[in-house]
């Protein structure tokens, strides 16, 4: 008997010992694995997964000292899912001991709910409180809790019924231990809350709605009491109501949490419609909440909340709430912290608290120059701001501010990315305005000016435009004659424009002197115009010249191809089978690669791979226009991204392409085509990359156009006010156009758009063969050219034909440097096709009665 009981306990004490090994082990190596993941925090501050992972650990570690640091100090940086606060929530709820502590839970609970919409959390947060009551003052207490949870998701259609039935049941509770007394006033009245809380719950459409009303007929029968014919009544409508909205409900339900941004949109745009939702804001909120909470780092969501409640709340404490909460989720987006500093600045948050706002943001990480130059300028917009109603002493001081800031952000932009930190100078070109506007300081402006000019953009002549306009209203004659000759000197694009201006400047300001002398300077600039636009063409003529010539060498030299069907008789040799990729690999058309648009050489580039239906593409832009110009002028359309195409000094090439949130905006981009920007219309058209899809590009009708005439054969040197004044005394015009090349330099050619067709065939009759600086001008209707079939211009022919063709290659082809309208020659092909043994060219007089309809 006490062998066996030393055997016993010698076992037993083998396996406690066992079990303490285990446990010293386990730990051990959480430790280790604790130890592990803190380097990697330390390492990476911002990497969110890894602080989860450590919180997982230490709950498993049970160190909850550690634990309580570790979820403190995520928060500090991140807001934290429902989950992560329910496990928080209940591990301190398992050690609370104290009121002291007590209470630290309820700041706790007060903090998690402001997070996200969770029922769950405020199901905790109640029932801890309830919990928590130690006399009938809590009751108050719980009350004004509970509404706050209604009011938080008491909406919320497939889980707000829960809050109700807490609250219902607490009710329940109080009328009981009432019913214990005699007071019967205290009953009636507890009997009338009930009521009344039970008619709100049948009043939402919720899930279980039905169960409620089941419930609530039981409860007055058991009081003795009756139902009103309105509680059928708003039960009724109730219901009504969550038969409508059953479709998006199961839509949400169908599918994952980060999958439901389609579902929540469509569900938001139906309950904001007056027509269908009813556009009640309480049913809104709840639904962008619902919607943040499954989805908190879409970008869009936030900021189309944040619209709405500006819209319709206009409370400020819910206004920069979401405001902070969005830049919290999304801390990448620029364009959400641009509104958080708009609406601290509109509902009157201190200089110091907008300026902590722009700090930091700032410490946050964008993916672009372009986003942190936008929220630098948004800043420096409202120091701007802040100088209106202020005395001479504080504005001298904040200009001192704005000044610091400004050097800050472009030391900022240059050291981080160097030139395309600001290729277009937004940054000094606003500087330049503001002191010029404000200060006065004209030598500081012109010092600025000269960075913007010598960063490359002195090529531009609406560069040049924009000092000289500047130094015409802010500064002295003399200043603005040195930039006007300065600007004529230098090589850029529109050497006509700066002439033309400082010819009218001195029409207005100067003397006789001072006009001859410009106009002397201009005469000379457009000779050296002249010279280096026709030493152009004949290096066009002489590469134009060799590829035709090499063209033909190489169809001449080719061997005849011989039908693949045919077999070899000794003299050919048999054609190469290729297969079906060979094939499509040596097709002369190439085909497009979807997968991205690369938009310069510095390797920026525009993803579109299933974007397409939500992308357009820009042209005609002025060379000094930005992309925030661009976004602006697109801004009614709705939030967009804009890239323009840039060369590889940075500079843009005048196109570019805009992304949209949605493809619906497309339709309303498109609308805006011929807008302008900068005085300058915008052409907006579909983006379609691949060019064998792409519709024809022609912007202008292709009929007759009997009010408009077609001018070649001008002197190189003349404007569009001297083709003006030719034509004028024939007519009112409407508008000219003078056809340039891409560096400004005038082809020779214009179209002349006249009010009426009556005054078009005077003008024709009288300037047709009329002489201009000793060159002959020929006049005749415009009819733009029909674009053919891009899969037809891009087809080659057969051999055979194409040799037959290369005897008279000027049959059905056009000349590269042709001065003829493009309706003219195919005018000239379908004769020659008709009587190829007539070869008698018409004559300009021929096609001027072919058109008039004389012949």
């Amino acid at each position: 008997m006490d062998v066996d009981s030393d055997s016993s306990c010698s076992s037993s004490s083998s396996s406690d010992s066992n079990d303490e090994e285990l446990k010293k082990f386990k730990q051990n190596e959480l430790k280790k694995k604790i130890d592990i993941l803190e380097n990697k925090i330390l390492n990476n501050p911002s990497d969110y997964d890894t602080h989860v992972e450590l919180i997982d650990v230490l709950r498993k570690a049970k160190d909850y000292n550690q634990l309580r640091f570790a979820r403190k100090r995520l928060n500090d940086k991140y807001p934290l899912s429902a989950k992560l606060w329910l496990d928080w929530i209940k591990d301190e709820i398992v050690i609370v001991t104290t009121d002291e502590e007590k209470d630290n839970i309820i700041k706790l609970c007060e903090k998690a709910v402001k997070d996200y919409l969770s029922i769950d959390l405020w199901l905790e947060y109640v029932q801890f409180s309830i919990g928590c009551m130690s006399d009938t003052t809590g009751t108050d207490y719980i009350r004004e809790l509970m509404e706050r949870a209604l009011t938080a998701g008491g909406l919320h259609v497939p889980n707000g019924n829960f809050l109700f039935e807490v609250y219902i049941e607490f009710e329940k509770l109080i009328l009981i231990s009432l019913k214990e007394g005699t007071d019967e006033k205290a009953i009636n009245d507890q009997q009338r809350r009930l009521n009344n809380l039970y008619r709100r719950q049948l009043s939402v459409p919720l899930f279980g709605i039905e169960n409620t009303y089941a419930e609530y007929q039981q409860w007055l029968t058991t009081e003795n009491l009756e139902i009103e014919k309105s509680t059928v009544d708003v039960y009724n409508k109730a219901l009504s109501k969550l038969q409508q909205i059953q479709v998006f409900e199961d839509r949400l339900l169908s599918k994952e949490a980060k999958d439901r941004l389609d579902s929540y949109e469509e569900y938001i745009r139906w309950e904001k419609n007056p027509k269908e939702g009813g556009n009640k804001p309480s049913r809104v909120i709840c639904l962008y909440e619902r919607a943040i909470a499954d989805i908190p780092l879409t970008q869009t969501l936030w900021a189309d909340y944040i619209d709405y409640i500006v819209v319709t709340i206009k409370e400020a404490d819910l206004i920069l709430a979401t405001c902070k909460r969005s830049v919290d989720n999304c801390t990448w987006s620029s364009d959400l912290w641009t509104t958080y500093l708009i609406q601290a600045e509109a509902n009157n948050l201190t200089h110091e608290e907008i300026t902590a706002i722009m700090e930091k943001a700032l410490c946050s990480w964008f993916s672009s120059p372009d986003e942190y130059r936008s929220l630098y300028l948004s800043y420096i917009f409202y120091l701007r701001r802040r100088l209106n109603n202020t005395d001479a002493e504080t504005k001298l001081k904040r200009i001192e501010d704005i000044r610091s800031m400004l050097e800050q952000s472009q030391k900022f932009l240059l050291e981080s990315y160097g030139y395309s930190g600001d290729p277009n100078c937004e940054l000094l070109l606003w500087w330049a305005d503001f002191e010029a506007i404000i200060t006065g300081d004209m030598e500081r402006v012109r010092k600025m000016w000269n960075e913007i000019l010598n960063a490359g953009l002195n090529q531009y002549s609406s560069y040049w435009m924009k000092y000289i306009n500047t130094e015409i209203q802010f500064g002295d004659q003399k200043h603005v004659r040195k930039i006007f000759a300065r600007a004529l000197m230098t090589k850029t694009d529109l050497p006509e424009t700066i002439g033309t201006e400082w010819i009218r400047y001195e029409t207005l300001y100067g003397d006789l002197d001072t006009l001859l002398n410009c106009k002397e300077k201009y005469k000379t600039k457009m000779k050296q115009v002249q010279e280096i636009h026709e030493n152009d063409l004949k290096t066009e003529n002489k590469i134009g010249t060799k590829e035709k010539e090499a063209k033909k060498r190489k169809w001449d030299d080719r061997e005849p191809i011989k039908n693949q069907n045919e077999k070899s008789n000794g003299n050919f040799k048999e054609p190469y089978a290729k297969d079906d990729k060979q094939k499509s690999e040596s097709s002369p058309v190439k085909k497009f690669k979807t997968t991205e648009i690369n938009l310069d050489k510095g390797g920026r580039h525009l993803e579109i791979e299933g974007k397409e239906n939500r992308c357009v593409f820009v042209s005609n832009l002025d060379f000094a226009v930005t992309e925030l110009e661009v976004k602006d002028a697109l801004s009614s359309v709705g939030h967009c991204e804009v890239l323009l195409v840039r060369d590889f000094k940075g500079r843009s090439k005048g196109f570019g392409y805009v992304l949209f949130e949605k493809p619906e905006m497309v339709a309303e981009a498109l609308k805006k085509d011929r807008e302008c920007v900068n005085n300058r219309p915008m052409f907006v058209s579909k983006c379609e990359p691949d060019k064998q899809s792409r519709s024809s590009g022609l912007r202008f009708t292709t009929e007759l156009e009997k009010n408009k005439l077609f001018v070649k054969g001008l002197p190189f040197t003349c404007t569009k006010t001297d083709i003006e004044n030719i034509f004028k005394p024939y007519g009112a015009l409407k508008d000219v156009r003078v056809v340039t090349f891409r560096n400004g330099h005038s082809k020779g050619l214009a179209y002349v758009d006249f009010e009426d067709e009556v005054s078009a065939a005077q003008a024709l009759l009288k300037t047709d063969n009329m002489v201009i600086k000793d060159r002959t001008i020929s006049v005749a209707l415009s009819r733009p050219p029909e674009r053919k079939d891009p899969s037809e211009m891009k087809s080659y022919p057969p051999v055979a034909k194409f040799k037959s063709q290369a005897s008279n290659p000027s049959v059905g082809r056009r000349s590269k440097l042709s001065l003829t309208p493009s309706v003219l020659q195919k005018k000239s092909v379908q004769t020659t096709s008709k009587s190829t043994d007539d070869k008698t060219p018409l004559s300009n007089d021929d096609f001027r009665k072919m058109l008039l309809g004389s012949k």
